[in-house]
């Protein structure tokens, strides 16, 4: 806004002194450029300022813009001669509100342009595909975070049920029918062995299954491998977490 002023009053009055100031409110922000008559005229010619369904004036697309700019804010801006030059005041609000179109100016009073109805549903159209973005961005990680904590379960109860008791594996002796262990088996078997225990050797003939030696979610336990022969059980062995 002040840039613009600024072009204004070195095009229409050169010479003439310029003066901002920025005031700040309650929850708006006032931005005035006033500037004095130019030296080598009793007055300012001011810029012309177009009306709703008037064509606009060449070169005075930035001003034009600069109150669509201001508006799409939510503020108003205010251009109109004053003691023989010419002001322009901006009020810009701290929170963004679309206004509507005002009521049309009396004769005397400055033209304040209100944002266009194309206007407020293009900033609609803005903060609807902001807000989806927005969205998005906390929707990746809150999905991740859920995921990661529906995987933690489910490999917590995958590990938890698996645990035979070190009570249970004393009392088990090679010779006992399947059918006799199964009654101190925990319901699963450990399926996520470690690769040095896969490289491990087995009793030719033998079909081996592992368990955890205690429920410990965070430390590697030692595990307790029973190796079958048929309906029999024939080694078991504890193994090194």
């Amino acid at each position: 806004m002040v840039q613009e002023s600024l072009t204004n009053a070195i095009k229409h009055a050169p010479g003439s002194t310029v003066r901002v100031s920025i005031a700040r409110q309650a929850d708006r922000t006032e931005v005035r450029v006033t500037n004095s008559a130019a030296p080598a005229a009793p007055a300012t010619t001011p810029p012309t300022f177009p009306v709703p369904g008037a064509g606009r004036a060449a070169g005075n697309r930035g001003l034009t813009g600069l109150r669509e700019r201001v508006r799409l804010l939510g503020g108003t801006l205010h251009a109109a001669p004053r003691e023989g030059g010419f002001e322009v005041l901006a009020t810009l609000p701290d929170q963004v509100h679309p206004q509507h179109p005002q009521r049309p100016r009396s004769s005397g009073e400055p033209w304040e342009e209100t944002v266009a109805p194309e206007s407020a549903l293009r900033l609609a159209a803005v903060r609807r595909s902001t807000r989806r973005r927005f969205a998005a961005a906390f929707a990746a990680p809150v999905g991740l975070a859920l995921l990661t904590l529906v995987s933690g379960a489910y490999l917590a109860q995958q590990l938890t049920t698996c645990v035979l008791r070190p009570v249970d594996f004393a009392a088990l002796r090679p010779g006992q029918d399947r059918v006799e262990v199964d009654r101190l088996l925990p319901e699963r078997q450990f399926r996520y062995l470690p690769d040095a225990v896969r490289a491990l050797p087995v009793p030719p003939g033998t079909d081996c299954a592992y368990y955890r030696s205690n429920g410990n979610l965070l430390d590697r336990v030692d595990l307790y491998r029973l190796c079958y022969e048929g309906s029999r059980l024939v080694a078991k062995d504890v193994l090194p977490g």
